[in-house]
């Protein structure tokens, strides 16, 4: 699968499940790129770059379970086991895939994902440095819709209740994760 595409869909599988359950899948913190929202530590992996990120130990990991072609193409080299997912995990991994699973990569990046508030914040940005750098997203940005939505509708009181979820899980993590 091309790299860009796997990054496009755990975008859409963490915009589902943020939205839904107040919790990323992913668990990082997003970038805005010029394709899109991006995990930081999904592009991380899947470039198996960033040195400072990754020891030997990671690298050795990664490359078990990943490898790619000179055209970013991601395969896995091993069967993943999906057992440390949960169950709303597994739900929002097969909606994205359900959802975006035969769309091209690029209609992902700079069609779909362009719509929604957590990068058309930054078009501007990308538009003046020729598509260059990367900007901090706040992740609840990921509550907020773009003005016509055709995949992340949503009732308001479940939208409402997940972002309260997403605030108080921040705020335990706060006060515990020092």
């Amino acid at each position: 699968m091309n790299r860009t595409k796997l990054i496009k869909l755990l975008w859409a599988a963490d915009r589902y499940h943020v939205r839904h359950y107040g919790r990323l899948v992913s668990e990082g913190n997003y970038v805005a790129m010029r394709f899109g929202p991006v995990a930081s530590l999904a592009l991380d992996v899947a470039q198996v770059k960033n040195d400072f990120a990754f020891d030997k130990d990671d690298i050795e990991y990664i490359g078990y379970y990943l490898s790619a072609d000179e055209k970013d193409t991601m395969a896995t080299a091993a069967k993943i086991a999906d057992d440390y997912l949960s169950e709303t995990d597994k739900e929002a991994l097969q909606w994205a895939w359900d959802t975006f699973g035969k769309k091209d990569a690029f209609d992902m990046a700079n069609n779909i994902s362009h719509r929604y508030p957590e990068w058309s914040q930054y078009e501007d940005f990308f538009i003046s440095s020729g598509g260059r750098g990367r900007k901090e997203i706040d992740p609840e940005r990921f509550f907020d819709n773009p003005q016509n939505d055709e995949f992340f509708v949503q009732d308001a009181s479940q939208l409402a209740a997940a972002h309260e979820r997403y605030i108080d899980n921040n705020k335990i993590c706060t006060i515990l994760c020092l």
